[in-house]
């Protein structure tokens, strides 16, 4: 109570959306209390986010802003300075605490007493895999307690469990392959085929390829445990299809974690199985996402309406897809396929348990009971270590609050600059995790509303809990910690909370029947990931406000953008073949048969003409401006071929010291580049199979071809490939090089190194095809007439000469070292004319943007 400067203030205004209200504040040691006749609100200090008290107003009030973890943001108007200072100074105080015995749990007691008291009991790790089938239908299986001191690992469990031919003494070598000794683990075995679902953290390879012969071997006999066996005792191989190892971040993000130690699997040393990319982003994208959700929310209280463009740019809805694809995959191949799966991340503590549950909520009804969601969080986030009190910001710090002054606005702005710049590696921290796991529960169980026993409010109970940390159950970030702390005798549980008022959370709807016959989908769920929503009631708007009918109809696949050859089933060796020609794409169409079920449906790629219009060109048929809407290939697949190479490129770049890898990375990148631009016939220099003729396409726009190329036509001034890789690289270029061109190029990270430049199609006025090298995809109407000298040209240039001729376009200062300036060879075979420069000067390039490091990334 000592924190507590003022315990009472009269005649408060409080502003809660469009409503107002006049009466009293209390402030008490664990709650801020706002009691009015018709409204009164409980604010538990864990549960706040931001305050920030602001300058006074017109009417000559001074009012306190208050944002909620649990998406309640208020605005509290008092009458004087010195009421909102102290008010402002106390929830200060007592919010920003020190230790986790400060918080709200350690001094609840619930009063009437709960009438179950079995919570922390919930979840029995023996019973919970006896009920799966280890040790009961399958013997392949053990309990190991090497971690019964957590010294083995210390965010892992006491118990355990592996196969049964893996002894302790491998799983101790192979724990120092897997960063925080976070081995393969089991985590799920299903009932219906005894396939498993175990997680791990990322292996330690770095920069020289380590491996560990150990971790090897106890991935090739998870894998084996349900292998059919021949009547000599033989494993009968090819029975298991479709072994899976789930990495669950992002592609790039993966191979970059190698430069810090870490990295990602090499399949040349796994045997009998095949590695996926889920591209879910890591947690600072996630927090960042939700802050502009946030932003766009907060404008329905000042507006009236939510700001939808906003809204849709926080991604937010891209993500819960992302882990309901990772999940759904996983369903696929336990429950289809009769295939093992590992799933890990970095840590193997965040994504990773996104995965793991929510695919186990689809496999097993008993997850989808009310007893079994409990068990299955206390299984999968708290015992396997979630960092609740990390990622929930428990300890929060002043940082989260800004006190703006009414005379001094330079202090105002310092004060903003520190609160996001300044010390912030607590905030950095915090991340929607578990949030993003409950929207998942929410999507399936709005698609399937008979299936789930518990309701929605149940979940939203969960999620307010999470933050208001009035139970033991997500205090802490390991098992360890809660036994350190004696959670179980000085905190209440949540579930007793829960379970002694059973009907409220209960679902009117469940058939349990469905479940239990076994018939038809047998008891497992296969949500659709494009049929999501915002759950609006959690975030406290109608669903009106934020799932319009056109809101969610144009969600695509987040799988779609981060195809790799192993996903396709294509084999570790794709890429090289893709380069050497061995690959054939004779076919157009993109088939249904999706062993994994994450492709789209039967459609046919837009067509490409290029291919058809050379043709006429070397066969001198006049084309005038008709465009041929028909062509032998995809743009798409070119670019789909040319995205799967880089990451052969990146995987093989690393073999050495850090500096000389990072100069093979780049340059590797470089060369998979040309590799995939390179004319296949020896005279041509943009032959009818180079990527460039590939990324023709008839009538589309700007926009259309810098997508194919996964870069928006927004980002302009692009400069030369090879002038950057040979500035990071530090190779001098040739004397011939650098006389083409003495404009300098603007500085670009490894990660904006993207060519963008295309070729025209045929013009429809002059009939022949002009070479394009504008970094902004700007159409011909808006470049400069030719001069003089080049109409003279034109002039004395036949109608019959014309027919077929590539009149070529003067290539900007960018491209001078990718397209020649004069005196190209055509496919053609017709010389082409030499124009000068023009005379119009060149418009002042605007300074990009310096990118972070991709070396960094998490």
């Amino acid at each position: 109570m000592d924190y507590i400067k003022i315990a009472k203030v009269n005649a408060v205004q409080l502003e809660k959306g469009q409503s107002t209200y006049i009466g009293t504040l209390h402030l008490t040691a664990h709650h801020l209390i706002f009691f009015h006749p018709d409204q009164e609100i409980w604010i538990s200090y864990p549960t706040i986010h931001t305050v920030e008290k602001g300058l006074p107003t017109v009417h000559n009030a001074w009012p306190l802003h208050i944002r909620c973890h649990n998406f309640v943001f208020v605005a509290l108007n008092f009458q004087s300075e010195k009421d909102v200072t102290d008010v402002y100074e106390s929830i200060q105080k007592l919010t920003c605490i020190s230790s986790v015995e400060q918080l709200y749990a350690f001094f609840y007691t619930p009063s009437p007493a709960f009438k179950t008291t079995d919570g922390w009991q919930i979840y029995d790790p023996l019973l919970e895999y006896e009920r799966m089938g280890v040790m009961s239908k399958s013997d392949q299986w053990r309990v190991s307690e090497l971690n019964r001191t957590y010294t083995f690992s210390p965010t892992y469990p006491q118990l355990i469990v592996v196969p049964s031919k893996i002894s302790d003494t491998v799983l101790q070598y192979a724990a120092k392959h897997r960063s925080k000794a976070r081995i393969p683990a089991l985590s799920y075995l299903h009932w219906n085929n005894m396939a498993s679902i175990t997680r791990s953290s990322q292996p330690m390879v770095g920069l020289k390829q380590n491996r560990s012969i150990q971790d090897e071997k106890l991935i090739e006999a998870i894998f084996m445990t349900n292998v059919p066996q021949s009547s000599s005792g033989n494993p009968v191989y090819g029975s298991t299809a479709t072994n899976l190892i789930i990495d669950a971040r992002p592609t790039a993000n993966a191979m970059a974690n190698t430069a810090v130690g870490a990295g990602t699997e090499n399949m040349e040393n796994y045997r009998n199985c095949k590695k996926v990319y889920s591209g879910i982003d890591n947690i600072h994208v996630m927090r960042d996402s939700l802050n502009k959700l946030v932003e766009a929310l907060q404008e329905i209280d000042t507006k009236g309406s939510v700001n939808k463009p906003l809204l849709q740019k926080s991604g937010w809805l891209r993500h819960i897809g992302a882990v309901m694809d990772g999940a759904v995959m996983i369903v696929r191949n336990i429950h289809i396929s009769s295939s093992h799966v590992l799933v890990h991340c970095s840590d193997g503590w965040d994504r990773t348990a996104q995965l793991t549950s929510v695919a186990q909520i689809c496999l097993d009804p008993y997850y989808r009971t009310l007893r079994g969601f409990q068990v299955l969080v206390e299984k999968e986030w708290c015992s396997f270590g979630y960092k609740f009190m990390d990622r929930c910001g428990h300890l929060s710090n002043d940082k989260n609050f800004v006190a703006l002054s009414a005379t001094n606005s330079a202090a105002n702005t310092f004060a903003n600059v520190q609160n996001k710049f300044i010390n912030n590696k607590h905030i950095r921290e915090t991340s929607p995790i578990f949030h993003q796991f409950l929207d998942c529960v929410f999507q399936t169980m709005h698609q399937n509303p008979k299936r789930f026993e518990f309701n929605e409010y149940f979940l939203m109970q969960l999620h307010y809990h999470v933050y208001s940390c009035q139970f033991g159950n997500f205090l802490f970030n390991c098992q360890k910690d809660r036994r350190e702390y004696n959670a179980t005798t000085k905190c209440a549980s949540i579930w007793d909370f829960i379970n002694s008022s059973k009907e409220e959370y209960l679902n009117k709807d469940y058939d349990q029947s469905i479940d239990k016959a076994r018939g038809g989908d047998e008891g497992v769920l296969f949500p659709d990931t494009k049929a999501i929503k915002y759950w609006s009631k959690l975030f406290g708007r109608t669903d009106e406000e934020l799932n319009s009918p056109d809101d969610n109809t144009n969600l695509s696949n987040p799988l779609n953008d981060r195809m790799t050859p192993e996903l396709l089933g294509f084999g570790n060796n794709y890429a090289e073949s893709v380069a050497s020609g061995e690959v054939d794409h004779s076919g157009d169409e993109r088939v249904e048969s999706d062993p994994l079920g994450i492709g789209s449906s039967t459609s046919t790629a837009p067509p490409r003409s290029s291919a058809r219009v050379n043709n006429l060109v070397r066969a001198g048929t006049p084309t005038g401006g008709t465009q041929v809407s028909e062509g032998e290939d995809s743009w798409q697949k070119s670019a789909d071929n040319l995205a799967s190479k880089f990451p052969a490129a990146l995987s093989g770049a690393f073999g050495g010291g850090f500096v000389d890898s990072f100069n093979r990375l780049t340059m590797n990148v470089r060369d998979t580049w040309y590799a995939s631009s390179t004319p296949s016939g020896p005279n041509s220099q943009y032959g009818e199979d180079s990527a460039f003729a590939d990324m023709r396409t008839s009538g589309a726009g700007s926009q259309n071809r810098a997508a194919t190329l996964g870069r928006s036509s927004s980002n302009r001034h692009r400069g030369t490939v090879d002038r950057e890789m040979r500035s990071i690289s530090g190779t001098p270029a040739p004397a011939s090089t650098q006389s083409q061109s003495n404009t300098p190029s603007p500085k670009h990270s490894l990660a904006d190194l993207t060519l963008e430049h295309e070729i025209d199609p045929l013009r429809s006025s002059g009939g022949g095809a002009a070479f394009r090298g504008s970094p902004n995809g700007s159409n011909s109407s808006s470049r400069p007439a030719t001069n003089s000298r080049q109409q003279q040209a034109a002039a004395n240039t036949s109608p019959k000469e014309s027919v077929g001729r590539l009149t070529p376009r003067v290539a900007s200062p960018d491209l001078s070292m990718t397209l020649p300036s004069s005196g190209a060879v055509e496919p053609c075979g017709v010389t082409t004319i030499e124009r000068p420069a023009s005379p119009v000067p060149e418009q002042p390039k605007e300074p990009v943007k310096e990118l972070p490091h991709p070396l960094f990334v998490e």
